[in-house]
């Protein structure tokens, strides 16, 4: 009979998640910079998750700095946030950097001044998990084709279903985005029955799994959410009916070559 309790299985849990999280770790401080500086330099977005919190703030790098073993972002906005920051308990620094997922366990936080203005400084990482797993190969879904997945939501405070662009789709998942913040930023969950309204095909209905997140800063200066998602339990004729329109997307951009 097993008598484990819930907590115990919430932690065994989460020793699992590390330890195959821990074969995606990279170890080498030169590796290490040159991904942090090469975020710094193509001016990324950063998620710090606060843990136990709802909270997640959205900053950027602004100094990789070897000689103090230090890495400078941006103040977060709102006295609130930096105050949660700056509680000593740390964060988790999530980021995207060409499809891939990079993040690491911050440590404390702390304040500091560089250039005269506020920031928010935190030792550099001995180890960051460099995530990319795509079971399927991925296509490029160009801006003009403006192809849609409608997710239903899931407040009661806010029902109409939302909609958003696809920006790109393979066998295995989808990356959606949407600018009105109301996509939210947390992995792991379940959005069930999302709409994908592909041109000239039939509409496919499936949950995913938000298996990661990013806020971009457009052109204008606007916000946008992305989320990539896995798909769960595809049914075979709707894989079959995605594959054909995938593609359709690779003959149409190889015949624009």
């Amino acid at each position: 009979m097993n008598m484990s309790s819930p907590t115990m299985q919430l932690n065994d849990a989460h020793l699992d998640r590390e330890k195959i999280l821990e074969n995606y770790a990279i170890h080498s401080r030169s590796e290490i910079l040159f991904l942090l500086r090469a975020i710094q330099q193509r001016r990324l977005l950063v998620n710090l998750d606060l843990p136990n919190s709802r909270q997640i703030v959205v900053t950027s790098i602004i100094a990789v700095n070897e000689r103090t073993n230090m890495l400078i972002l941006d103040v977060a906005r709102g006295d609130a946030l930096n105050h949660e920051l700056l509680s000593g308990k740390g964060a988790e620094f999530i980021t995207q950097l060409e499809g891939v997922s990079i993040s690491f366990k911050t440590g404390a936080v702390t304040l500091c001044d560089y250039e005269k203005l506020p920031a928010l400084r935190i030792a550099l990482p001995k180890s960051i998990i460099r995530l990319q797993r795509r079971e399927h190969f991925r296509v490029h879904v160009p801006m003009s084709s403006s192809v849609k997945c409608i997710v239903p939501s899931t407040s009661e405070n806010d029902p109409d279903p939302i909609h958003a662009n696809i920006v790109d789709i393979g066998g295995g998942g989808v990356a959606i985005a949407e600018s009105g913040g109301r996509l939210g930023a947390e992995t792991g969950r379940i959005l069930p029955d999302c709409r994908l309204l592909l041109p000239d095909m039939d509409v496919i209905v499936t949950p995913m799994e938000v298996r990661n997140s990013a806020q971009i800063r457009l052109a204008n200066g606007a916000f946008q959410t992305r989320l990539g998602c896995k798909f769960i339990g595809l049914p075979k004729d709707m894989a079959a009916t995605l594959q054909r329109f995938i593609m359709s997307l690779e003959l149409e951009r190889r015949n624009s070559l």
